[in-house]
């Protein structure tokens, strides 16, 4: 072990919890200036020897082997409330928690490019705690490894601020609320959530501003904002309200893309549901497709929002696609800090990041912590009500979005398929479609599960949309299934009405290839098959085509990608 601080006694940490209210004054007390937080090893403790009632922002936790890691934001100095501090060896530096995640390293092959970075401070097994100095930022940025950023400037305003707990749930019977809940994840889409997975990964053209494709989505790329305004294009067609909340990440500038539906009795009480849009390989501004990572959990955020554009809650809901996370959480962590200052009341966070993989378990886990047992117990539930695979509950909670919640006192979990540890592809790549073509189902039932959820905090309301009137695949919005595909594809499309119009398709130089149907489409779900052939019924080649229909006021379009 590197640098072990000396821990305090259990008697004293349960003293300094006690008196908690004391943090306040002493910020008052502080100048601006000299809030800075030092990081001390507590041997044997617990986040709730620290936190015995509710977390906040004002002390961060970090259950690691062999005890807890405190980083204390109010006490600047060598000597925190808790112990001895790790003494900073940079003038200008941030401070990371490494922890494998996926194909974990061993110490031995992760201290060498560490110390080769930073300085450790502090190691158990192969989980460290580094400092790295703000000239090496970019390179420890795209190194492929999993970190949580450790915030050591002082924590928001509003940090010591008591949200209320939520008190309101439906007033239904059990039995009205199981069958709206069912009714509305009866909506959600696997072609769809394959289709986002395929566009936002490389595997499958998108059509925004003209015909696109992406090779990464690596924080600091253009391709990964290009993604981000499809996206936010996507949700302000479903009807959102659509805001980007922009951020600093090591000194590059990323935005976390909100969407937001308020809530019709309840507006002030918040469920947030999120995944991070961004990805990391050994190439990361080349070639980091990141389709399971996190590429499935961004389709499954898009999903839900897509289902519950038609419907009312009660409670307001945020949908939010998180940056710069494999950098450490920042995306994330942001959007908490933003939330805590504005006095938001987040009753409920809902995280899923990587969920499109199994191997030997058709399974997912709910990933949480003890104090937000009722929330993991509703995922619990509606897993078991709503899919066909299997649950576990892990209380091991890192490494993810769900993490700056739970520092900040709010309910939330992470949805993660249970076999994220064996995947091939983890931060690499190859980190694509094909790796996930044959179990990316397990996907569409996660995603279920979530929504559910969802429905269930946000309280689903009975006088939304009938389910016959929601659209198949979202408002003006069309999906191509196999996406590529050999020999044909099937179209799908959902006007609210009957229409009249023109199915076709065109090329990338917007040359008509061939006319698909014509005539009176029906109101609801109509489907059309391409078989790759021209007008003149002769094989069209390998590419990539725009399928479009005109119908009135109304048009929507697909790129598809034909392979022979």
């Amino acid at each position: 072990m590197i640098g072990t601080s000396v821990g305090a006694s259990c008697s004293r940490i349960q003293k300094i919890a006690n008196n908690i209210a004391m943090m306040a004054l002493l910020v008052s007390l502080l100048p601006g200036s000299a809030l800075a937080a030092g990081i001390s090893f507590l041997p044997g403790a617990k986040t709730a020897d620290i936190h015995p009632v509710r977390a906040n922002l004002s002390v961060l936790t970090y259950q690691v082997p062999g005890g807890l890691l405190v980083a204390d934001r109010l006490v600047p100095g060598g000597e925190t409330r808790f112990g001895q501090a790790f003494t900073p060896q940079y003038n200008s530096s941030d401070f990371y928690l490494i922890q494998g995640k996926c194909h974990p390293h061993t110490a031995a092959e992760m201290a060498p490019q560490l110390n080769d970075i930073g300085h450790i401070h502090w190691q158990s097994d192969a989980v460290f705690v580094v400092e790295v100095p703000t000239n090496k930022a970019e390179i420890f940025a795209a190194r492929d490894i999993n970190r949580t950023h450790i915030a050591l400037d002082a924590p928001p305003t509003g940090w010591d601020r008591h949200a209320p707990q939520p008190v309101a749930v439906s007033r239904l019977s059990r039995n009205n609320v199981l069958f709206l809940n069912q009714d509305f994840v009866a909506n959600v889409s696997g072609p769809a959530f394959f289709q986002t997975i395929q566009e936002i990964s490389g595997h499958a053209y998108f059509f925004y501003n003209g015909l696109k494709s992406v090779t990464t989505r690596y924080y600091s790329t253009a391709d990964k904002d290009l993604v981000g305004d499809y996206l936010a294009d996507k949700l302000t067609g479903y009807g959102y309200t659509v805001t980007f909340d922009p951020f600093l990440s090591g000194g590059t500038q990323c935005r976390n893309i909100i969407a937001t539906k308020t809530g019709t009795t309840l507006p002030d009480e918040y469920v947030v549901v999120g995944g991070h849009y961004d990805s990391i390989s050994p190439n990361p501004t080349n070639a980091a497709p990141g389709a399971e990572d996190n590429g499935s959990g961004t389709a499954s955020v898009m999903e839900i929002a897509r289902i519950a554009a038609a419907r009312d809650f009660e409670r307001t809901i945020q949908f939010v696609l998180f940056d710069s996370e494999e950098q450490g959480l920042f995306g994330s962590a942001h959007f908490v800090d933003d939330a805590t200052r504005s006095g938001r009341n987040i009753v409920a966070a809902i995280t899923m990041d990587m969920v499109a993989y199994y191997n030997a378990n058709y399974s997912v886990r709910i990933e949480g912590e003890t104090p937000w047992e009722w929330l993991m117990a509703t995922m619990e539930s509606q897993v078991n009500i709503h899919t066909d695979i299997a649950n576990q509950k892990d209380y091991n909670s890192w490494g993810s979005d769900h993490v700056p919640f739970q520092q900040a006192g709010i309910p939330a979990f992470l949805a993660i398929d249970y076999d994220y540890g064996s995947y091939p592809g983890y931060h690499q790549t190859d980190d694509n479609w094909n790796q996930i073509v044959s179990s990316a189902s397990i996907g569409t039932q996660i995603t279920k599960a979530c929504a559910a959820t969802m429905a269930e905090v946000a309280i689903l309301q009975p006088d939304s949309s009938p389910v016959g009137d929601l659209p198949e695949f979202g408002p003006l919005e069309m999906v191509a299934y196999p996406n590529p595909f050999n020999p044909q594809v099937m179209i799908n499309f959902s006007p609210q009405q009957a229409v009249s119009g023109e199915l076709a398709v065109y090329d990338i130089s917007g040359r008509r290839v061939a006319v698909l149907a014509r005539g009176e489409f029906a109101q609801g779900l109509n489907q059309v098959r391409w078989n790759g052939t021209d007008e003149s019924g002769q094989a069209v080649s390998s590419g990539a085509y725009i399928c479009r229909l005109e119908a009135g006021e109304m048009s929507t379009s697909v790129a598809i990608n034909l392979v022979r």
